[in-house]
């Protein structure tokens, strides 16, 4: 139901409003802090202890070779070996094999069972920081106002808590590792320290050379990861759009046109993806390459130089073809950082927009408001785009009577959708004011009187389940005598009770199991179960053909003088009806009268408007 003055545009149009670069990754990492709390710091203690006990793992190597009798026992084995020394010394516990072996065996038991305990935290983590985003984003779309949600794009939404929301447990996942790689890294370099600082400096600059060699690459990952999500995004849009045009495209025989559109996007993506790991393989490459270079020459040095003892060189060449290899593994974790941050980016953008123009949520123990007199509405004015001087009602001046029904009509693009919006209080206007009962209809008064409207729209939705359970949307409480009365009062109980389930039967995809006057006459039916005091009708019988068209106006014709009925028409079956027509052209009120009388206006423009019904 949008009107024909309406702009339509996506919110990625203030992607200037989300953080940048390092900016966009402080904003991450803040929000994750937040939500983690303390997990996250049980979470780095466990790195720690890893760290640690790795640690200590591989210091005993050192005692462990001299007692197989690789090295001189007599030569000093740097501060490393002294503090081993010293340790078994102080305990009183004897350096032997047997001893070295158990000792290893404990350490190895609590590594493991600390690995275990880190790994389903961390799972815990990634996948609950994953749910909360979703959740915290739905909660924006859910309470934004109806102006922000109709001017956004569906396949956008859906793409944010789809695919954007999974890239971003990436982003976790990533951001749970590289802290411990560090750990790992900096509790090696410790150790290596301990045996030989000349020969841990020289290793530490091979590092980080290779790591400023990759830094070029970083911007060009990033790059990547946008041009990635913008392809993801064009291929949800596509396959949104075609789903809910496939009965047209069928009919004019275009699938060739979608099947293109979605090679192409698709195409997009997978060049992205194969861009990335272009871009991974490359410095992983370089990384390896250069590892066997600064492993080579740190041999080389450490014989030819430093004249390391033997069980010092081993341990020493251990720790470093290990300790290069966690330099490349910090690498590729931040490119992938940096290649899914744009997905938080997204969400963060989109989920600003909706939250600009949030609406508080509707509280539990509201009742509704009953209309008796009138709604009226005082100099109303509205536009969609506030930047532009165009309006969609302009200067409304309209009473509209409790407990009759009132029809309005005009050509298309005059404002009749934009008016319903105003009087369910969907939109607010920027000029005038409306008021229920002398009331003015805002704050918190807003939610009583959506409580109750009934809304029928021309273009129904039912849910893929039973017509109890759509029934339900509009009172979630409702008893089945209930649904029994208001199908009644919708003229639909008896198809649906010839139906072998009744209330059960399952209307699939947007109903269509049913009819379109079925369809109709549940959507009637659903409205009247919350007991509205104003019954809007928007063009709700223009696709019906003229018996179901016939069951509806019964239907309507039977709560004439117990609910208000406004009714957006163009048929003058449904025009006649009305005890009050309003004819709106350009956003304004044109004429309003009692339909005969109308017509009997020898230049009014209702008698105009009607002949070309």
């Amino acid at each position: 139901m949008k009107s024909g003055n309406q702009i339509n545009r996506p919110l990625a149009d203030t992607e200037s409003t989300a953080p940048k670069g390092s900016k966009l990754l402080f904003s991450y990492l803040r929000t994750f802090l937040h939500y983690a709390g303390w997990k996250v710091w049980v979470s780095i203690s466990l790195m720690v202890l890893l760290g640690f006990t790795q640690g200590i793992g591989l210091l005993m190597l050192l005692p462990f070779l001299k007692i197989i009798g690789i090295g001189d026992s007599g030569t000093s084995g740097g501060p490393g070996i002294a503090w081993i020394e010293n340790f078994f010394i102080d305990t009183g516990i004897p350096l032997n094999l047997p001893v070295v072996l158990i000792l290893y065996i404990l350490i190895v038991t609590t590594q493991a069972l600390a690995t275990r305990y880190q790994q389903v935290l961390n799972a815990e983590l990634v996948n609950g920081f994953t749910l909360f985003l979703r959740n915290r984003f739905n909660r924006a779309l859910t309470y934004t106002g109806w102006l922000t949600y109709i001017r956004t794009k569906a396949a956008d939404i859906t793409h944010v808590l789809t695919s954007e929301m999974g890239r971003v447990a990436g982003v976790t996942r990533q951001l749970m590792v590289l802290p411990g790689n560090f750990l790992v890294v900096f509790v090696q370099l410790g150790v290596a320290f301990s045996i030989s600082p000349p020969m841990t400096a020289a290793a530490i600059v091979c590092g980080g050379c290779l790591l400023l060699i990759m830094r070029p690459y970083n911007l060009r990952v990033q790059q990547s990861g946008k041009a990635l999500r913008n392809s993801t995004n064009s291929m949800y849009a596509s396959i949104m759009e075609f789903m809910a045009g496939m009965k047209v495209a069928k009919s004019y025989g275009v699938e060739q046109t979608h099947l293109e559109i979605f090679r192409k996007n698709s195409t997009e993506i997978s060049k992205q993806l194969v861009r990335f790991t272009r871009i991974i393989s490359k410095t992983g490459m370089y990384f390896q390459i250069g590892t066997a270079v600064a492993i080579g020459a740190f041999l080389w040095g450490a014989v030819e130089i430093a004249h390391l003892a033997a069980e010092r060189l081993l341990v020493l060449v251990f720790i470093f073809s290990r300790l290069l290899p966690r330099f490349r593994q910090m690498q590729q974790s931040y490119h992938q950082i940096l290649h899914t941050l744009p997905a938080f980016e997204a969400a963060s953008v989109m989920q600003m927009q909706l939250e600009q123009d949030q609406e508080s949520p509707s509280p539990k123990d509201y009742k509704g408001v009953s209309l008796k007199e009138a709604i009226q509405f005082q100099r109303v004015s509205f536009k969609y785009d506030k930047r532009l001087n165009t309006f969609a009602v302009n200067g409304i001046d309209l009473r509209i009577p409790g407990r009759r029904m009132t029809a309005v009509v005009g050509p298309s693009g005059a404002g009749k959708s934009t008016l319903a919006d105003l009087m369910m209080g969907l939109l607010v206007p920027d000029e005038g004011r409306i008021l229920i009962d002398d009331l003015p209809l805002s704050g918190e008064r807003l939610h009583a009187w959506r409580r109750s409207v009934g809304y029928v729209p021309q273009e129904n939705f039912l849910f893929h389940d039973t017509i109890r359970i759509n029934l339900q949307w509009a009172k979630s409480d409702a008893t089945e005598s209930e649904m029994r009365r208001a199908l009644e009062s919708a003229a639909a109980l008896d198809f649906v009770m010839e139906m072998p389930e009744g209330l059960d039967t399952v209307v699939g995809d947007r109903g269509v199991r049913l009819s379109g006057g079925e369809r109709q006459r549940i959507a009637l039916a659903r409205a009247l179960l919350r007991n509205p005091t104003l019954l809007l009708l928007d063009e709700a019988t223009s696709s019906l053909d003229s018996e179901n068209e016939r069951c509806i106006q019964q239907a309507v014709e039977r709560l004439h003088g117990d609910i208000t009925v406004v009714a957006i028409a163009h048929r003058l079956s449904t025009i006649s009806m009305a005890e009050q027509v309003v004819l709106l052209d350009k956003g304004q009120v044109v004429e309003t009268g009692i339909w005969q009388e109308l017509l009997q206006r020898p230049n009014g423009r209702i008698r105009a408007f009607s002949q070309g019904l």
